[in-house]
């Protein structure tokens, strides 16, 4: 099997050749060498240099460009991966983030090797702290769920293995010029291997460490550009998921590995004054965007910061609703509310351990099924 390791990056010096060498090794020992190839987004730091000269064993190619696409972000960076790897005839490209403290050699073998087993997309299955992926877990994963039944519990983990039917699929839609060139791609990858019917797996890569975001200091552009690409996927699939009406486990490849992963920080002051201020700038937008009724239950979560699932399924499933009428050209008016929301289930977490934490998360995607007639009514009455 013809495996190609890719690796997006930006300024990630510090961070890439610790990457490199466990990719290579995982080509080396499982593979018998491969290729892996690092698309940069004109670093300044020098990671171009590292990722040239790293050591890696015979019968391993590294490669490393500055990819062409013109709108800077990871998914111009994924395209040319893509192109790439096809171009080379590989099988199964393995995408790797640059950031990565915890990635072994296993974690190539575990991504690629589903591929050559009938699989078209691996998506990986992590251990997190619990206050780490916030938009994985207040949105990106309760919303695939209830969307399209498909328990796929990282759709923007970043790291994952894609086959030649899903790279060729991909590369062939006319979203490139969208927020899929920046950090939409993880949701455009999953949506799209899931609503095409494609056969997708999990693989267990065990604790994930990497840099981790505090979610009010850095984070707002990446919630626009995830949030956007759903819901324009949303338009464009909706006779996929408007009649799914359970969760279907996804397999897993493999056992399931333990361990504790690395606290991470969160700013909780910082996350409730943002979503105060955020909210006062974007009160006229959201007065349109959001029903009478979930507006005010919002003004009033914002007051104490308790904010349930049920509400925030209505605030997800509206603000759909009004970026397909176009009441709202972008996600960003909802930042404050999601902000709200993680200021809410930090509160609800802060003697909790992961696997309370994580029971939370799954249950919360279990309600935005619950209230999947409450977007369909507001889908099929012209509200979206």
């Amino acid at each position: 099997m013809r495996v190609v390791v890719g690796i997006p990056s930006y300024n990630n010096a510090g961070t890439i050749g610790f990457v490199v060498r466990q990719a290579a090794e995982g080509l080396a020992r499982y593979f018998g060498g491969g290729i892996i190839v690092n698309a940069d987004g004109g670093s300044t730091d020098g990671t171009w240099e590292v990722v040239m000269g790293t050591e890696v064993p015979e019968g391993v190619e590294v490669h490393s460009f500055t990819y062409r696409w013109p709108i800077p972000g990871k998914g111009s960076a994924v395209k040319e991966l893509m192109e790439f790897a096809l171009g080379r005839d590989a099988d199964v490209l393995v995408l790797v983030d640059s950031d990565l403290r915890s990635i072994t050699p296993e974690w190539i073998r575990l991504l690629a090797e589903p591929i050559g087993r009938g699989y078209d997309f691996v998506a990986p299955l992590y251990l997190r702290h619990k206050w780490d992926g916030t938009i994985t877990n207040g949105i990106a994963y309760p919303m695939t769920v209830s969307l399209y039944g498909r328990d796929v519990r990282q759709p923007i983990g970043g790291d994952f293995g894609l086959g030649r039917k899903l790279m060729e699929l991909c590369l062939s839609e006319d979203v490139w010029n969208t927020h899929v060139a920046r950090f939409g791609i993880d949701i455009f990858l999953t949506t799209t291997a899931i609503a095409n019917g494609l056969r997708i797996v999990q693989a267990p890569l065990g604790v994930k460490v990497h840099d981790p975001k505090d979610p009010a200091q850095s984070l707002g552009p990446m919630f626009n550009q995830v949030v956007g690409t759903l819901f324009m996927l949303m338009g464009r699939y909706e006779d996929v998921w408007m009649n799914v009406r359970k969760i279907e486990p996804v397999p897993v490849f493999g056992d399931f590995r333990g361990g504790e992963p690395e606290p991470v920080n969160v700013t909780l002051e910082l996350l409730e004054r943002k979503a105060r201020e955020l909210f006062s700038q974007y009160e006229r937008v959201l007065k349109r965007v959001l029903r009478p009724g979930t507006f005010e239950a919002v003004r009033g979560a914002l007051r104490d910061f308790d904010f349930d699932d049920r509400l925030w399924s209505h605030v997800l499933y509206e603000g759909a609703a009004a970026y397909r009428k176009g009441i709202m050209g972008e996600a960003e008016p909802l930042i404050p509310l999601y902000f709200a929301k993680t200021a809410d289930f930090v509160r609800r977490t802060l003697d909790a351990s992961t696997e309370e934490a994580e029971k939370l998360v799954r249950e919360r995607a279990k309600v935005f099924m619950e209230e999947k007639d409450y977007l369909l009514e507001l889908w099929k009455n012209g509200e979206a």
